[in-house]
């Protein structure tokens, strides 16, 4: 995988310990960072060191640009162009072809500076005073900016004032684009800054995981569906569904030994079965899923972390397969042998299987049915859709059964009961 890299320019002396802290920041992110004053930087022995910044810079995906109170060295000094500017100018015809971004950044004092300067020009052109006066009062030196005219002139052009200006008086010129220009005071809004526009506010460990569980869960519903000769692959969902609509079981019928299956029905019923000969699923990232902050969301109101929507269907992913893993025995499944076709009378329309045996195998049909809905609305959630929680396959194929067992078991809501009834 190729791994995103970054370029980071400015002026080294004021910038040395914010330019390390990115480094490492995005180092730990998996990234790579292309600074000049760090050994691991690629150098062009054979060229000089501003040409040889400007031609590592091609590699780059991202150009982080910091603005100071210093010039730095001059690549043009006659022209006035210094080396960071001159690195811009390279990076923002990248930027221009699309092949790479640029995110801007500049010290809240010297933006301020920068205003006061901008309104001091504004005061002093109402003023009868001698225009070069003007010019020497603006741009006078002060003790941290030695050329004020020339940082803010890199600023305007970072912004991209006069094509904007251009832009705004003749509708057939088009707007500048990437002349964002993050104000920061501190190493933490840089850093918030770059998280939210590369990483998409996820930090890239969790991109990596979240990558890593889609792939398994892939292959969860790759090895649950089942793929005839005709070439298409089948869920046992509506064969399933059918068959309940066929077939009335309810509590009375579960007191019987046997039970009446239409032949057909069930011919479909145990083809499909073959394919779970076999199947056991392995779900290491989804173990690591439900213990990690991945899918974890803070509220505001609460101040405290809450589950997202999609936490939950993990968990009952999980329970599904512990489920379907436990009940895929040659035992259960050794029932679809027992009628098969050349086994039973070949004009008999009906089968009857015997029902404990039938109630079993239905519910290992019903677990992978889960298995398959859950692992399909979380793979569309990985990709970027919101969250839709499938409709599930109840915990026993008699439906009257089903609100018995809800009664039976112990809830959420008695288990609290329970803890606080003597404290």
């Amino acid at each position: 995988m190729k791994r995103p890299c970054f370029f980071i320019s400015s002026t080294i002396y004021d910038f040395r310990d914010l330019r390390s802290s990115i480094k490492y920041f995005l180092e730990q992110q998996g990234c790579t960072v292309l600074a000049s004053e760090c050994n691991d930087f690629p150098k062009q022995l054979e060229m000089h060191t501003y040409e040889a910044c400007l031609k590592t810079l091609e590699h780059a995906d991202y150009f982080i640009l910091l603005i100071g109170s210093r010039v730095g060295g001059w690549y043009d000094k006659e022209n006035k162009i210094s080396i960071t500017q001159q690195e811009y100018r390279a990076a923002y015809q990248r930027h221009l072809k699309g092949k790479l971004k640029i995110i801007s950044f500049v010290r809240n004092d010297v933006w301020q500076y920068r205003e006061d300067r901008n309104e001091l020009s504004r005061f002093l052109e109402k003023q009868a005073i001698d225009p070069g006066a003007k010019h020497d009062i603006v741009n006078h030196p002060s003790k941290w900016a030695n050329d004020s005219e020339f940082i803010c002139r890199f600023i305007s052009e970072v912004c991209k004032n006069e094509e904007t200006k251009k832009a705004l008086k003749d509708p057939s010129q088009q707007m500048p684009s990437g002349n964002w220009i993050h104000v920061y005071n501190n190493f933490r809004d840089v850093i918030d800054v770059i998280q939210a526009q590369v990483f998409s506010g996820i930090p890239i460990e969790q991109v990596m995981f979240r990558r890593l569980l889609l792939r398994e869960i892939v292959e969860v519903i790759r090895t649950s569906l089942v793929k005839f000769k005709e070439g298409h692959v089948y869920s046992p969902e509506v064969c399933v569904e059918n068959f309940y609509k066929e077939h009335e079981l309810n509590i009375e019928s579960r007191d019987k030994e046997y039970f009446a299956v239409k032949a057909r029905r069930w011919d479909i019923l145990a083809s499909l079965a073959v394919g779970l000969m076999g199947v056991k699923y392995n779900t290491l990232i989804l173990q690591r899923a439900l213990e990690s902050p991945a899918f974890q969301m803070f509220d505001l109101e609460t101040s405290t972390y809450k589950e997202h929507p999609v936490y939950g269907a993990l968990y009952q992913l999980n329970e599904q397969i512990n489920l379907f893993n436990r009940e895929n025995t040659t035992k259960v499944r050794s029932v679809m042998f027992r009628h098969s076709p050349r086994d039973r009378d070949p004009d008999s329309e009906t089968v009857y299987v015997n029902t404990m045996q039938l109630l079993a195998f239905l519910y290992l049909f019903d677990r992978w049915i889960n298995v398959i809905n859950l692992s399909r609305a979380i793979v569309v959630h990985l990709q970027g859709e919101p969250f839709k929680m499938p409709k599930l396959r109840p915990i026993s194929p008699i439906p009257e059964m089903n609100d018995e067992l809800a009664e039976e078991r112990v809830s959420k809501a008695d288990v609290d009961a329970f803890i606080h009834e003597n404290s």
